[in-house]
């Protein structure tokens, strides 16, 4: 096959544009920046985009303004212009003259011409595709002959739904995204029909070392380019590396001080000024800064079943207006979260140096466990994972934490807090070789659960030392064979 189907085309984006429900849309500036770039190259039109709308003038000086909804409705019809664009390319790749193409539309093919079709297409549905885009414009849901320039307009009007006026822009959109797959993704890919986020708009994720916290994170903000912020807290993140503050900006050779707005402000300025879209900003590792001083008084933004408001520093209080504009309602009263952004952390149980989080705090946000699988489920890869003890023996990675975790869990001066989670070490090829096994799981188990714990609670023969384990290839082999033996596994032999 040759060709597509312009009729099923045509009629995928006539649902599309259908289901959309009309939503006032913020364009992302890397679209404006592209599509401004290959307008420039495409025409001699012009584009000034504002938050909504979009100004084109015309090589003559006309203006055309319209809505950003243009651009989403103008991108169902990729795949559709695309496809029109290749038949326009064989009719002319053919020579058939403007006369001759008036000529077919309604009636038979003549023979000469369907000696052509039949040496150009071996499959016989390709040839019945071109004998219809040559004669049966309703098929294809056409209306000027496809000699003209703009033949591809009334197809994208009639099965955008919307009148033939000023909005036939739409349909020279379309085409101009036809150009570019990348430019027709950053419309199609990131914005959302609806928000869907989850059920909380606060959310710690929290488990052992291993389970797959960021993953979760990872899952939630996949395909959301553009639409989230993520930054990992450390002791010596404060307030205005989360929020911002004045910094020196060099300027026309001079040193001024101005507002450097942040990760939170940045995606808080997003959120607000895109009510249609879910945003989200993310937070790794939340226990492993000192929250109280990080979020200040914005904590009590948190709080999403109050109307609490948080006056911003006169500077912050300056910027916001600048980007929202005075009467916003993200700045009119105060600061207040937008209800289309999320908040989502994870939280390593395990680790050893935190800060404390006071309950003030902690209650601002729902907790959801994330605990250790052992089951084979697909979505387990971790149970495939093997350990290499040599070319000839291994063990299984799901039965050592398995066990492993069971004494762990028994031995009350340890708990669940210390276990090892599926992807404490991640392997794409399922295969953890001796080295990573001692080097990672070896070392946190000896160093950071059992080194202060008596022989009798340990994995560990007493007197064993970190430093027994290498040289890894001999030493190592040895004392994994002991701890093996001392969490009832077995090594298989190939």
């Amino acid at each position: 096959m040759i060709l597509n189907n312009l009729n099923n085309l045509g009629e995928i984006a006539n649902a599309k544009s259908l289901a959309y429900n009309n939503f006032e849309i913020v364009i992302p500036q890397e679209f404006k920046r592209k599509f401004s770039e290959l307008l420039h190259e495409k025409s001699s039109d012009k584009i000034v985009f504002q938050n909504f709308t979009a100004t084109v003038t015309t090589s003559k000086g006309l203006k055309i303004i319209f809505p950003n909804q243009w651009f989403y409705l103008a991108s169902f019809f990729f795949d559709f212009l695309n496809s029109i664009l290749h038949y326009k390319s064989i009719v002319n790749e053919f020579q058939i003259s403007s006369e001759t193409i008036k000529q077919l539309r309604g009636n038979e093919i003549p023979d000469n011409l369907n000696l052509l079709i039949e040496g150009k297409f071996g499959e016989i549905e390709d040839r019945v595709y071109f004998k219809n885009f040559l004669t049966d414009y309703d098929w294809w849901f056409g209306s000027k002959t496809i000699d003209r320039g703009d033949f591809f307009v009334s197809p994208v009007l009639k099965q955008s739904n919307v009148v033939n006026e000023t909005s036939s822009y739409i349909a020279t959109i379309a085409y101009h995204l036809s150009l570019s797959y990348e430019l027709c993704n950053l419309l199609s890919v990131p914005l959302n029909e609806g928000i869907d986020a989850p059920a909380k708009s606060n959310i710690i994720y929290y488990g052992a070392p291993g389970t797959g916290k960021s993953f979760k994170v990872n899952e939630i903000l996949k395909d959301r380019k553009g639409f989230y912020e993520r930054v990992t807290f450390h002791p010596e993140y404060d307030n205005t590396s989360f929020v911002g503050g004045y910094k020196p900006i060099s300027k026309d050779g001079e040193i001024k001080y101005e507002f450097v707005p942040q990760v939170f402000i940045n995606i808080y300025i997003k959120a607000w000024l895109d009510s249609h879209n879910q945003y989200f900003l993310a937070i790794e590792e939340i226990n492993r800064g000192n929250c109280a001083e990080i979020f200040g008084d914005i904590f009590q933004l948190l709080d999403r079943n109050s109307n609490y408001d948080v006056a911003p520093s006169s500077e912050l209080y300056q910027y916001l207006i600048k980007e929202l504009g005075a009467e916003h309602e993200g700045i009119i009263y105060g600061l207040k979260l937008p209800p289309n952004l999320s908040l989502l952390a994870t939280m390593n149980t395990s680790d050893q140096s935190l800060f404390p989080m006071d309950s003030a705090f902690k209650r601002r946000w729902d907790w959801e466990y994330i605990p250790i699988c052992y089951d084979d489920l697909p979505e387990n890869e971790s149970f495939e994972y093997k350990v290499k003890i040599d070319e000839t023996t291994y063990f299984k990675w799901i039965d050592f934490i398995k066990n492993v975790n069971a004494v762990i869990k028994t031995n009350q001066n340890l708990g669940m807090d210390k276990c090892i989670g599926n992807y404490f070490i991640k392997s794409d090829s399922k295969e953890i070789t001796l080295n990573e096994f001692i080097n990672k799981a070896v070392f946190y188990l000896w160093n950071d659960v059992f080194k202060d714990e008596d022989s009798s609670d340990s994995i560990f023969e007493k007197g064993t030392t970190y430093e027994d384990f290498f040289p890894t290839n001999t030493n190592g082999k040895q004392e994994i064979i002991k701890i093996l033996k001392a969490v009832n596994i077995e090594p298989t032999i190939i």
